[in-house]
């Protein structure tokens, strides 16, 4: 196949520059015992103005209602305001899929999802989208960076108002239906362009792994996103398997997935190099990078993506509970490399919760550093914002959301808080919270989510 460059049909038919503007609402003061905006102090007895879906003010209970009086006030009692949580790596049309979550070696489980989406319909998709966005505003969830295979994600999201980045996945690609699928992917693209009115979303492409597309397939990916300036996000060494049929062209992984794709990787008898490597080869390490999983990236690999200024989402529980292994978090710090959190699917991550992920990630790095929780080089206050602010910066959102600041959007979640034990925000959000205590979850300023 020719460069995708001199192909006549990859014109600029998408500009995906910034989320859109939430349209006008109402507004409103929310208080709560702790506001906890994230780049400044907890406000105790705090409150926060909001106005047609942005903060327009945020500080002390009394001092803002006191200021604005005639302004409408919902109080949230024995609770923590904080700003909504975002989630770095999920797959909303898998929502069904909750039946295979159960532990299995990786090459059978995903035999079992190429199974169980061949069953589906387009009508399915959809439902178990919607049935996502659902469940991500119960765990607290306010942006989300989404892989949609069918493109029924880009709906889903717009549907409910949701920001975040939309990648569109371009997955069992090889030289045999390359065409086809070039010509399927630039239509998802344009597809796309007529939704994204309605949303606030960013638009991007998803080539699934280095494994599921041979190495023409990923080098048109790699111009498509550059050409439409579309973010990546890749599945990238999330299991040894991947690793032995990228170096070597063998394993487990290789035998799965030869039945179906041609593989040079495979024909070749392995590349000799790491998948981060290969990868980096053709043209897919960059900036706008957001790899999944990392739990197979050797120090070499660590180095490399740390010197693209590319992004790891961590899903502690889903390669848990295939059996994938532990990512090394350690290293990550150490190297400097961006880091947060995805819940992955619900195929792989029953929890669908981002407290735990990140309190799991805090016990992978004591593991590894040999030291008790609480002198880990990676603080409760660290690690919420891992799946707050630090998470929107690697999704080039942190101007909008991530933090509770005016001018921001007016995304929060409302966590259950005992306002008289004496106990740290962050620490209680490390140590106690998981999604069962998000009481109410705000977008745009208006509620979507609240607890029964």
């Amino acid at each position: 196949m020719p460069a995708c460059a001199s192909q006549p049909c990859l014109r600029r038919a998408v500009k995906v520059s910034r989320i859109q503007e939430p349209e006008a609402r109402s507004q409103k003061i929310y208080t709560a015992d702790v506001i906890l905006p994230i780049t400044s102090p907890p406000i105790k007895d705090g409150a926060v103005f909001v106005k047609d879906g942005r903060i327009i003010a945020i500080g002390n209970r009394d001092n803002l209602i006191a200021a604005n009086p005639d302004e409408d006030v919902l109080e949230f009692r024995d609770a923590l305001l904080m700003p909504g949580l975002v989630n770095l790596h999920g797959h909303l049309e898998c929502s069904s899929f909750d039946f295979l979550a159960k532990p299995a070696p990786f090459p059978k489980w995903i035999t079992k999802m190429i199974k169980a989406s061949s069953k589906m319909q387009r009508s399915d998709w959809l439902a178990a989208s919607r049935l996502g966005v659902k469940r991500y505003f119960e765990a607290g969830i306010t942006c989300t960076a989404d892989i949609t295979r069918t493109g029924l994600g880009v709906q889903a999201v717009a549907e409910a108002g949701m920001p975040g980045i939309v990648y569109l996945e371009a997955v069992a690609i090889d030289n045999n239906n390359l065409a086809d699928a070039v010509v399927d992917i630039l239509e998802r693209i344009k597809s796309a362009e007529s939704v994204m009115h309605f949303g606030y979303f960013k638009l991007g492409l998803s080539p699934h792994s280095a494994y599921t597309l041979s190495e023409s397939a990923l080098k048109v990916c790699a111009q498509i996103s550059k050409e439409y300036g579309l973010p990546l996000s890749i599945h990238l060494a999330e299991t040894r398997a991947e690793l032995e049929l990228i170096r070597d062209g063998s394993g487990p992984l290789a035998s799965t997935i030869g039945r179906r794709l041609e593989l040079e990787a495979i024909k070749s008898k392995g590349s000799s190099k790491t998948p981060t490597e290969f990868l980096d080869g053709l043209a897919l390490i960059n900036k706008s990078l957001v790899a999944a999983h990392g739990v197979w990236l050797s120090e070499g690999d660590i180095k490399l993506l740390k010197k693209k200024n590319a992004s790891v989402a961590l899903c502690p529980t889903s390669n848990e509970l295939l059996g994938s292994g532990e990512a090394p978090v350690n290293q990550f710090i150490k190297h400097g490399l961006r880091f947060g959190f995805g819940t992955d699917s619900i195929a792989s991550n029953p929890d669908f919760d981002l407290f735990i992920e990140a309190r799991k990630a805090r016990m992978l790095l004591a593991k590894q550093t040999g030291v008790k929780k609480n002198q880990i080089p990676l603080s409760p206050e660290e690690l919420i914002k891992t799946i707050t602010i630090k998470a929107a910066e690697v999704l080039g959102l942190s101007s909008e959301l991530g933090s509770i600041e005016p001018g921001k959007r007016a995304d929060f979640a409302v966590i259950d808080y005992d306002n008289r034990q004496p106990i740290d925000p962050y620490n209680h959000l490390i140590e106690k919270v998981s999604k069962s205590s998000v009481s109410n979850t705000i977008l745009a300023g208006e509620v979507v989510y609240k607890r029964s």
